[in-house]
C-alpha cells in the first residue's frame, strides 16, 4: 500500500511564548490518502486553520511528525518546504490576487513560476481553468472590476491550474452563493477523485458537505472521529422534530437529507436520545417513544439509500421468544415488511449470536442464508451485508442488514466500515427506545409491535 499524501502523526502546536504560551493543537492523528476528500469542520478558534497551514508547509511542526508526499515536515530545511508548498494548491478565505495583473495574469503567474510553463501553455490553461469557474468571460479584467465573489473564484481558479496532488480549502465558497460554490466543490471533487488529489477542505457551509468522502470534527484542538461527533452533537432535533414534522413527515425530511446533513442529523439524534436516557426523563412524555421509533425507522431507510442498497431492515432480539424480529423492514416500493425468524437462524442469527458482521457476496451460497423469508414474499436476495447493533459495546440487541447493492455488484469493505459507524449511533438511540418502551409499559400505553422485546 502507497503512503498517503498526508500523515499527521501526535501533532502538537503552541503559540506565544513562556506565561503567554498557548498549546492549541493536541496529539492530532489521521491520514489523507490520494483521491480523499476530507472535510474538517468545528467552531471558530478550534485550530482548523492552523492545521492546514501545517500540512501546507506554512508553519513550521512543533511537535510530532507531519509527512506530506512522503517528505517529514518537522525539521525539514527551506528547501524542502518550498518544494512541498508548490505541489499543494491552497484556497483561502482572502483571496490575495494582485490588482495590477488581469484575472487570467494572476492563474497565469504561478503556472510560470512553479511549474516552468511557457507563456502560451500557461495561458491555455488559465483559460481553462477559468472557465470551469464561469470566469472566461472576466479574463481580461482586474481584480478591482470584480465582485468579491468573482475574486474568491479566480483565487480558486489559480489553485486548481497546476493540478496539484493536494489541495488545502480554508472556506472555498464563504463568498459564493449556491450555485456558484456548488460549480466550486464539484471542480475540487472531480479533480480528487480524476487526478488522485488530497482534499483537506475547511468549512462551515453545510450545502457543500456531501462531497466528502470523511467529515472530521475538530475542538479545541482535538480531532474527532465520527462516533466522538455523533455523541457531542447539541440535543435539538427531536425536540424540533416533533413540533415541526409529526408521523409520515419525518421519514420524507430525512429521505431529503444529502449524506452530510444525514450524518449531522444522527449526531442531533443520537446526542438528543443518550442525554434523555442519562436524565431518565422520558416518562414526561408519552409522544416520544413514538417519535423515536418514526426517527429509527427513517434513519435505517436513509442508511440503505446511501450505501446503494435495494433494502434495509433494523432487526431486534425478542430473548423470550428466541427470534429476532423487524423494527424496520423495506419490501416492494418501500411498504413496510414483517419479519420474525428464529435468532439461531440465517445470516441476521449468526451475526446476532456471534457479533461479528457478515458481508455475503451470493447469500445462497452461504449455509447461513435463510430463504424463507424470500419465499414468502417472492424477493430475489442477492448479497447480503449485516452488522450487529449493541449499546456501548455491550452484547448485540439487533442488527442491521442491508440487501442487494444496486448495480448488481457486492458491498465491499467500505460499505461494511460506513454500516458499522451507523450501527454504532442507532444502538444508542435504541437503547433510548428501549427505555421509552418500558416506561410506556409501565403506564398502560404500547409501543406497536414491540411485545416480548429483550432487553440486554
Amino acid at each position: 500500500m502507497s503512503e498517503p499524501l498526508i500523515s499527521v502523526d501526535r501533532v502538537n502546536h503552541f503559540f506565544g511564548s513562556g506565561a503567554l504560551r498557548k498549546q492549541i493543537l493536541f496529539d492530532v492523528t489521521t491520514e489523507v490518502p490520494s483521491g480523499e476528500i476530507v472535510i474538517l469542520t468545528g467552531p471558530s478558534g478550534s485550530g482548523k486553520t492552523t492545521l492546514i497551514t501545517l500540512i501546507g508547509a506554512l508553519r513550521a511542526t512543533q511537535e510530532g511528525s507531519l509527512r506530506v508526499f512522503g517528505q517529514e515536515l518537522r525539521g525539514a530545511g527551506q528547501r524542502t518546504l518550498v518544494g512541498v508548498r508548490r505541489r499543494i494548491g491552497f484556497i483561502f478565505q482572502q483571496h490575495n490576487l494582485l490588482d495590477a495583473l488581469t484575472t487570467a495574469q494572476n492563474v497565469t503567474m504561478g503556472l510560470r513560476r512553479d511549474l516552468g510553463l511557457p507563456a502560451r501553455v500557461a495561458r491555455a490553461r488559465a483559460i481553462e481553468v477559468l472557465a470551469g469557474v464561469g470566469l472566461e468571460a472576466e479574463a481580461h479584467r482586474h481584480p478591482d472590476q470584480l465582485s468579491g465573489g468573482q475574486k474568491q473564484r479566480v483565487a480558486i481558479a489559480r489553485a486548481l491550474a497546476g493540478r496539484p496532488r493536494i489541495i488545502l480549502a480554508d472556506e472555498p465558497t464563504a463568498s459564493l452563493d449556491r450555485e456558484a460554490g456548488r460549480e466550486v466543490v464539484d471542480r475540487i471533487r472531480e479533480l480528487a477523485k480524476q487526478e488522485g488529489c488530497a482534499v483537506v477542505l475547511v468549512t462551515h457551509d453545510d450545502r457543500i458537505l456531501d462531497i466528502a468522502d470523511r467529515i472530521v470534527h475538530l475542538e479545541e484542538g482535538r480531532l474527532s472521529s465520527l462516533a466522538e461527533v455523533v455523541r457531542s452533537n447539541t440535543r435539538l432535533l427531536l425536540r424540533t422534530l416533533g413540533k415541526s414534522a409529526p408521523g409520515a413527515d419525518v421519514e420524507r425530511r430525512v429521505e431529503g437529507m444529502s449524506p452530510a446533513e444525514f450524518t449531522a442529523f444522527l449526531g442531533q439524534v443520537t446526542a438528543e436520545a443518550t442525554q434523555a436516557l442519562d436524565a431518565m426523563r422520558l416518562g414526561e412524555d408519552g409522544a416520544f417513544a413514538i417519535l423515536l421509533e418514526q426517527v429509527l425507522h427513517a434513519i435505517v431507510i436513509k442508511v440503505g439509500s446511501l450505501l446503494e442498497a435495494e433494502r434495509a431492515s433494523l432487526l431486534l432480539a425478542d430473548e423470550a421468544r428466541g427470534e429476532l424480529w423487524s423494527l424496520v423492514a423495506q419490501e416492494q416500493g418501500g411498504q413496510p415488511l414483517e419479519i420474525r425468524i428464529p435468532a439461531t437462524t440465517g445470516i441476521s442469527g449468526r451475526v446476532y449470536r456471534t457479533g461479528a458482521s457478515l458481508d455475503v457476496a451470493d447469500a445462497y451460497e452461504s449455509p447461513d442464508f435463510n430463504p424463507e423469508v424470500d419465499r414468502r414474499t417472492g424477493y430475489r436476495t442477492r448479497s447480503i451485508l449485516c452488522v450487529p447493533v449493541c449499546e456501548d459495546r455491550q452484547r448485540p440487541f439487533g442488527v442491521m442488514t442491508l440487501l442487494n447493492k444496486r448495480g448488481g455488484v457486492p458491498f465491499d469493505a467500505r460499505d461494511e466500515q460506513r454500516l458499522g459507524e451507523f450501527a454504532a449511533s442507532v444502538g444508542l438511540v435504541l437503547a433510548t427506545w428501549h427505555q421509552a418502551h418500558r416506561t410506556r409499559r409501565s403506564t398502560g400505553q404500547r409501543a406497536p409491535g414491540a411485545d416480548g422485546v429483550g432487553v440486554p
